[in-house]
């Protein structure tokens, strides 16, 4: 976002279809470029680049509720596919007639014209996966889908509906059955259904083994908790209702919370209200006081205390408390917010010169999700090398984080600081292993840390992916096919979500690049953007939709403005190309601008302010973005990481930080270290992205792209092209 914030939310357009799309297949651990943003602290956020499932509002599970799907649309007067049912080659007799009757709601009829109308296959299956998609299925429908295309790539999805759908058939087939014990249910709605089952079978310890778990780690309507508790509150104990409790708790959700307390037990009243009180940031010593001692050692409680201690600055105590407290996850309830607690109060440490109590507070970490064991670790490395001076302890950590990575991001940080910390050991024999780390990070080119280990190793600091050949129609997955099919039929949103699917599944270079090609001909920067992570995290580099040269219009553009690379390089971070994108507080359009900098911008440049401009007008948006980037390049000297970390903190920060940390335009500041030391985990997270994207859309509109390592991290070129 264009300055003016220590914290953004996430904007809402920006993801909403991504969200949408991912949750309509049952993707609810995917991760994409999002923020997390629960923790209202600073350094709250973690650097995967990737969006975590609390990036978003946890929503309750649909298929515990009703299992409708919505009504099939009439074609929207906007389409824009770029693929027409003649280009397609398939013989699509019926078709028409077929949707026409599904758009009726005349299934009965919708089926026999298809099955009588329509003689081509892929026309028939895309027909059916429509059917699945916008209509309420049984059991038996949806699993003969899966059955006759068992390598399909939404198999997840159709797993979940499947068991949602035997959730909602109160009598269960013997084939439900044998569907819902072959296989341990992966949905809450199949667990309960499962353990329905497994009373009638008088088997009640394994129903409440299922029930339980659903209970403490699902997320519901409260309609949908008072229904559970009817039917199985005889196999839930106080234990449960308090663990759920907490778990609102963490997602400071404390109507919900406090709706449970007394069921866990009085003693759980107080506790709770204190916690209520501690994240509304006004619990006091009375609070404190009236929570029974037989809670007071009780992790939910030392939490409070310790949260209320680092508000109040008193860190060296609440460190203290930290590292007495428990470090069982299951004890905890939430390892992970108990990990942001710990990473607050190491880097106030650090602050405060006391190196070794920060590093011990993050070692001791207890995560849990593989995002959070990797920064964890990172911490934990970073601080032992870079402020306690021990690359052997460092590399313990390191190594660790590296056993976790996954995601190109997280790979080339793992491998960059492995290679940092063999570099820096004393054993000969553990120095010349630095560059084969080095190499393994070089090799994420699309990366920050693979690009700063290229620089370390003398390569071009980017390079263009190796040319990809898609395979022949008659060789494509089906689902490419189809994909293409629903394009050209305007069912947009199902297109989308297939297409999540099929990146996440389908193997073979031909056959991504084949996926590539139909999701290039929409022509639309989103989606690009969102297929090419998905492909990018498998391995699968498919530049020309990870890093988008459409998205943003022409625009002419005003005096001293930044280059085209940089426009697009924030763009691809704050809005993912989303030109109705808005944040919650108040960011706009492709780039995300405040409305009162894109005022003073234009007012500056002496053109005239619309503010329903920003979103309704993506050139204007970006012209004006682009001036300002220009305007802040100058006001920090060509520094890159203090335009980028100004552009979304705000440029007050910014100065906060160089007086804290040095300058990073100093020869004797290291501007690797600065930019990890910046407290906002937001702002560290959205600087290394945009300097990686700045890269490749240099490489991409053949700027100039030299290796430009930590000296780009300085200085800005002094003559950026233009747009």
């Amino acid at each position: 976002m264009a300055s003016k914030r220590a914290s953004k939310s996430l904007t809402k357009g920006a993801i909403a279809l991504t969200i949408g799309a991912m949750a309509a297949l049952g993707f609810h651990e995917m991760n994409l470029d999002g923020i997390r943003l629960k923790d209202k602290t600073p350094d709250a956020i973690p650097l995967d680049g990737r969006m975590e499932t609390a990036t978003r509002p946890e929503k309750p599970d649909a298929g515990l509720e009703t299992g409708l799907a919505p009504a099939l649309p009439e074609p929207t007067q906007e389409a824009t596919t770029k693929l027409t049912l003649d280009t397609l080659g398939l013989d699509t007799t019926g078709l028409n007639e077929a949707l026409d009757l599904y758009r009726k709601g005349d299934l009965a009829a919708a089926d026999k014209a298809t099955g009588t109308l329509v003689k081509d296959d892929t026309v028939r299956t895309a027909i059916e996966w429509i059917v699945l998609q916008r209509f309420s299925s049984g059991f038996t429908r949806l699993q003969a889908f899966a059955k006759a295309h068992p390598q399909w790539p939404a198999q997840d999805w159709l797993r979940k509906r499947s068991e949602e759908a035997l959730y909602n058939e109160r009598k269960v087939s013997p084939e439900g059955r044998a569907f819902l014990e072959e296989t341990t249910p992966k949905t809450p709605a199949g667990k309960i259904a499962l353990a329905r089952l497994m009373i009638l079978d008088d088997k009640p310890q394994v129903a409440a083994k299922l029930v339980r778990q659903v209970w403490r780690e699902s997320d519901f309507s409260t309609a949908m908790e008072a229904k559970l508790k009817s039917e199985f509150g005889s196999l839930l104990e106080k234990a449960d209702y308090k663990y759920r409790a907490e778990r609102f708790l963490y997602k400071e959700q404390g109507a919900e919370a406090m709706r449970l307390a007394s069921l866990a037990g009085p003693d759980m009243v107080p506790l709770v209200r204190l916690r209520i009180a501690s994240f509304e940031g006004i619990a006091n010593d009375k609070l404190f006081a009236a929570v029974p001692a037989s809670l007071q050692n009780d992790p939910a409680y030392l939490f409070a205390r310790i949260q209320k201690l680092r508000r109040s600055e008193k860190i060296t105590e609440a460190a203290t408390l930290m590292l007495g407290a428990p470090h069982d996850p299951a004890r905890l309830v939430n390892g992970d917010e108990w990990w942001v607690e710990r990473r607050l109060i190491a880097r106030k440490l650090l602050d405060q010169n006391d190196a070794a109590t920060a590093y011990k507070i993050c070692a001791e970490h207890s995560a849990v999700s593989r995002d959070l064991r990797i920064e964890a670790e990172f911490h934990a490395g970073w601080i032992a090398l870079r402020f306690l001076h021990d690359p052997e302890k460092a590399m313990t950590h390191f190594a660790q984080a590296a056993q976790f990575a996954e995601t190109p991001i997280s790979i080339a940080r793992a491998a960059y600081w492995q290679g940092r910390a063999a570099e820096d050991d004393m054993r000969a024999e553990v120095a010349v292993t630095a560059n084969g780390y080095y190499g393994k990070a070089a090799r994420q080119s699309a990366t920050y840390y693979g690009q700063l280990a290229r620089t370390k190793l003398g390569l071009p600091l980017v390079t263009e992916a190796p040319a990809r050949h898609a395979l022949l129609p008659a060789e494509q997955d089906p689902s490419i096919r189809i994909i293409a099919l629903l394009q050209a039929l305007d069912q947009k949103d199902l297109a989308q979500s297939l297409s999540i699917a099929a990146a996440q599944h389908l193997e073979g270079d031909g056959q991504m690049a084949a996926l590539a090609d139909v999701v290039d001909t929409q022509h639309d920067a989103h989606l690009a953007l969102m297929i090419g992570k998905l492909a990018g995290y498998r391995g699968y580099a498919l530049q020309n939709l990870a890093f988008p040269t459409y998205g943003i219009p022409s625009f002419e553009p005003l005096p001293n403005s930044a280059a085209r690379s940089l426009v697009y390089a924030i763009a691809r971070q704050e809005s993912a190309f989303d030109t109705k994108a808005v944040s919650s507080a108040g960011a706009r359009g492709v780039m995300q601008m405040i409305v009162s900098t894109a005022r003073r911008t234009a007012e500056r440049a002496g053109i005239p302010f619309n503010e329903t401009r920003l979103l309704s007008d993506a050139a204007f948006n970006a012209q004006l973005a682009a001036a300002h980037l220009g305007d802040l390049l100058a006001e920090q000297r060509g520094s890159w990481i203090l335009t980028f970390a100004a552009y979304n903190a705000g440029g007050k920060k910014v100065k906060q930080w160089i007086d804290a940390y040095g300058d990073p335009r100093d020869p004797a500041v290291d501007p690797i270290d600065w930019v990890e030391r910046i407290p906002f985990t937001e702002t560290r997270n959205y600087v290394q992205r945009v300097v990686e994207n700045l890269a490749m859309y240099q490489l991409r509109f053949g700027e100039d792209h030299r290796a430009f390592g930590e000296a780009l991290l300085r200085l800005s070129p002094p003559n950026p092209v233009r747009l």
